[in-house]
């Protein structure tokens, strides 16, 4: 017979979960034909030419429905542009080097006159997945998704950024032709369009880009902003040019998108910012699929008349916004967001759409339109964006020796005021209670002195981290009548605190590593050990989905969700709380589960709490030893409903390991049904049963370390006792546990050897469903679930794994070989006849991603079982 049964299942929800809900429908949408990048129509003379941006775009209705319309209208429309003479354009152009990003190659040209541009692909040409992508059905998607992109949106977003005299290059289209003074960078760029702009630099003779006397890019910038209190950039110029991102939909304006330009030799000069690759504006991510997937990835956004979340369209720009944008209050972006609607006027918007090629005129309308009328809910927009930012404020000092004053006053009114030294204030605001609920003030290096006065009846809460040096803080400050309402950190002589370079590169291992090194905050002790900053803020929700099959039950889906609240360093959140429901149609069986864990500032102590209705935990009654008969059929069905609450105080070793211990309170109502085993044997624990009692759990799991080559480990260990209360008559006693070890062995294809072994052992009269149960895949996975059940049981396991070869499909899947030895007993009243029961076998694995989605087939050499199914490894 074939058993089917899901295994590794937590990893399947987890893992691919999220990924189900893009895949789907992968099977049916990927486009099967590649073309060249830009196809040449025809030719006018030398110097113009007729090409498609982007004939790889072309889809019929059903492509569409799934992935969207987006702009594939443009993409695949032939338009006239001109030629690219490199002799001539700007008195003769030589390439120098290539740059840009990992999707779209840019080439670099100095200019006779020592000014330098630069040629950027209008279509992307690499794409940011793995190899292991290549040629899947994911990897033709994400290539199809460049028709989310505008292909000539910059074109039309220049003279709008132009309209409040924001610094800018103005782009030109261009084919540039498959010319031989393009040299070594002839096989990527010839014969390509894309567009051609003033690169923002200030050479070392010559002109220089808008007449700057320096310009530098936000690495150097933040340096700077780190170092030198003094350091000041045009933070209402800056908020003008976020607002226009806003309004024109581009969600790709991280900190390396920008430059900064000074006009004068004077150090404390202000500098102006420089936007630049503006190729995401009217981004818009549409389809039926697309619409999924954004539950999982909210960044793929729409460019529709009503705005997006802020924090999905500003996803890895929030942060730099946070530091970059901080002193300017309510009034300021009030005062910028109508200026700007005012300014953007529908001539401005008409004739910016019009300076795209005329042959897009039908959807440039329809664009105008769109522009329209998200410029008149900038006003709204602005204010959700402001609401993310400030609910909790971020402010930074520098290295300098700084001088902090916090005053408190009115009905929840705070100022802030940075200065060094005699210099006037770089930083000043007032806050308001009904904007901010907490302020956070990093004062970093330097010798630094804070002051905290007031006395009122509420406030907002400030956080005052202190960094290396010497740290004076004094807080005179009363609210509510409670003295000292301030937190401080670091105060006194410190010297151990820890920050990443502030760089990009140094970020890379951070969620956007471009937004999140702007936000420069101290390495947290945790676990024993100083660990990365870590989110703080904010609310994260993840889907659970899972697909699971076992004998009695049939198949049932789970589905569910997990909510993440983050607070200031609680790690790895302040809250969480899931939920999730599994029915089995089949067998008319049901399982709700929910659980809670609340975590402390900086502390390893935690409260996790779980709680289950469940009729899945046991589904068959075979009776007790080690030789009940090999039978099966519904004499052995169990109908049984569990309720079950487990509050308990966590201690978080490290990231992999924990320790809890807690009450349990749990209560099982068994149906008394005629002709069933357990109705006629009536065990303990049969019809009404209530217990509470507690319980240790102890956790550990390293598999998911990154450097596979090392050994990984899993261990669990859970204790119960039960006093006699309430249905338990005499106390009982139960530990149970299992430990797995894998070996990467280092040899051809890095095979994996999985060793498990496991037991439980029960003193006093126990209820049955407590019973050291052995059969399924958590123990013997050559026979059915709970076979063999007693007081006291013991298995073992060994797996190689052996993966054989990876090929494409809807995902890069995996292939290998499995063979197994399965080993385990139950023992009653210290007898176990029969010995150890043993199964054998072979078969493969298939799956994508993680193990956790693997489908594996297994042949055994056991009677009645000769053939198991499941989802994912069994350990």
């Amino acid at each position: 017979m074939i058993a089917f049964e899901s295994w590794g299942g937590e990893n399947w929800q987890r893992t691919g979960g999220r990924a189900l809900l893009v895949v789907a429908g992968l099977m049916l949408a990927a486009p099967g034909r590649t073309v060249a990048q830009t196809t040449v129509v025809r030719r006018i003379g030398n110097d113009t030419v007729v090409v498609i941006a982007g004939e790889i775009y072309k889809a019929g209705s059903f492509h569409r429905a799934l992935l969207g319309k987006n702009y594939r209208e443009e993409w695949t429309t032939p338009i006239t542009v001109p030629v690219l003479n490199l002799r001539t354009a700007h008195g003769g152009l030589t390439p120098t080097k290539e740059g840009g990003g990992k999707q779209a190659p840019s080439l670099r040209f100095v200019a006779p006159d020592s000014s330098e541009w630069v040629f950027r692909l209008v279509r992307k040409i690499h794409l940011v997945l793995g190899d292991e992508f290549k040629h899947t059905v994911i990897w033709y998607i994400v290539r199809d998704e460049g028709s989310a992109s505008h292909p000539t949106g910059a074109i039309a977003a220049a003279p709008m950024y132009g309209t409040p005299r924001l610094l800018h290059a103005t782009p030109k289209l261009y084919y540039m032709p498959d010319d031989p003074a393009l040299g070594e960078f002839r096989k990527t760029f010839g014969g390509v369009l894309g567009m051609l702009e003033e690169f923002p630099e200030v050479p070392k003779s010559g002109k220089a880009f808008a007449g700057a006397e320096k310009i530098i890019d936000s690495d150097t910038l933040l340096a700077r902003l780190n170092a030198d209190p003094q350091t000041r950039i045009d933070t209402r110029a800056l908020l003008t040019a976020r607002l226009m991102d806003m309004l024109l939909g581009d969600n790709d304006r991280h900190p390396d998108q920008w430059k900064w330009a000074r006009f004068s030799k004077n150090d404390d000069a202000i500098w102006e910012p420089i936007g630049r690759d503006r190729d995401k504006v009217f981004v818009t991510y549409e389809g039926l699929l697309m619409n999924i997937a954004r539950f999982a990835l909210p960044n793929l956004v729409t460019y529709h008349n009503q705005y997006p979340d802020p924090q999905a369209l500003f996803a890895n720009a929030g942060e730099f916004d946070r530091r970059a944008l901080g002193s300017l209050d309510k009034s300021v972006w009030d005062s910028v967001a109508t200026s700007l609607m005012q300014r953007v006027t529908d001539p401005i918007i008409d004739n910016a759409v019009a300076a795209m090629p005329p042959e897009y005129s039908s959807g440039s309308r329809a664009l105008a339109a769109t522009i329209k009328a998200r410029r008149n809910g900038l006003r709204g927009a602005a204010d959700r964006y402001y609401k993310e930012l400030w609910t909790v404020a971020d402010i930074h000092g520098t290295d300098a020796d700084d001088q902090l004053t916090v005053t408190r006053s009115g009905d929840g009114l705070v100022d802030v005021v940075l200065q060094s030294g005699n210099a006037p204030p770089y930083f000043s605001r007032r806050f308001n209670i009904g904007e901010t609920r907490e302020i956070r003030i990093y004062l970093h290096g330097g010798d630094d002195r804070a002051t905290v006065t007031g006395t009122v009846g509420r406030s907002i809460p400030v956080r005052i981290i202190g960094g290396n040096g010497t740290n004076t803080f004094t807080d005179l400050s009363v609210v509510g009548g409670r003295r000292n309402p301030t937190r401080f950190y670091d105060a006194g002589t410190v010297t151990n605190v820890k920050y990443a370079r502030d760089t990009i590169d140094e970020q890379i291992n951070f969620d956007n590593a471009f937004n999140h090194y702007f936000n420069r905050r101290p390495w947290l002790r945790a676990y024993g050990k100083l660990i990365p900053p870590q989110v703080d803020r904010g609310a994260s929700m993840r889907p659970i989905l899972g697909l699971h099959s076992q004998r009695g039950l049939g198949i049932y889906p789970v589905i569910g969700f997990t909510r993440y609240q983050y607070g200031f360093r609680d790690v790895p959140y302040a809250t969480m709380m899931s939920a999730d429901i599994a029915q089995a149609t089949a067998s008319n069986r049901m399982r709700i589960r929910a659980a809670f864990d609340k975590r402390f500032e900086q502390s390893d102590v935690h409260i996790p709490v779980n709680a289950h209705m469940s009729q899945f935990e046991v589904v068959q009654f075979h009776g007790f030893g080690n030789d009940v008969p090999d039978l099966r059929g519904r004499l052995y069905d169990v109908r049984q409903r569990q309720w079950q609450f487990r509050p308990a105080i966590g201690l978080s070793l490290s990231p992999v390991s924990d320790i809890s211990l807690g009450p349990i309170v749990r209560y099982t109502s068994t149906d008394s049904i005629p002709n069933r085993l357990i109705s006629q044997q009536r065990p303990t624990g049969f019809a009404k049963y209530g217990q509470a009692g507690l319980q240790l759990k102890m956790h550990l799991d390293s598999r998911s370390v990154p450097d596979t080559m090392k050994p990984r480990f899993v261990l669990d260990v859970l204790g119960s006792g039960y006093p006699g209360m309430w249905d338990v008559t005499t106390h009982y006693e139960a530990v149970d546990g299992w430990a797995a070890a894998f070996f990467t062995l280092p040899v051809a294809k890095k095979p994996v050897l999985a060793l498990r072994a496991g037991g439980k052992k029960l003193w006093g009269p126990f209820p049955y469903f407590d019973a050291a149960f052995v059969g399924g895949s958590e123990t013997f996975r050559a026979e059915e679930r709970q076979h063999w059940a007693g007081d006291a049981s013991a298995y073992g396991t060994t797996e190689l794994r052996i993966p054989v070869a990876k090929f494409p499909f809807i995902l890069p899947l995996d292939v290998g070989a499995i063979g197994f030895g399965d080993a385990g007993r139950v023992y009653l009243n210290g007898q176990s006849p029969g010995g150890w029961h043993t199964a054998a076998g072979g078969g493969f694995w298939v799956g994508y991603l993680n193990p956790g989605t693997n489908l594996t087939v297994l042949f055994t050499n056991r009677k009645g079982r000769r053939i198991v199914t499941s989802f994912g490894f069994a350990f």
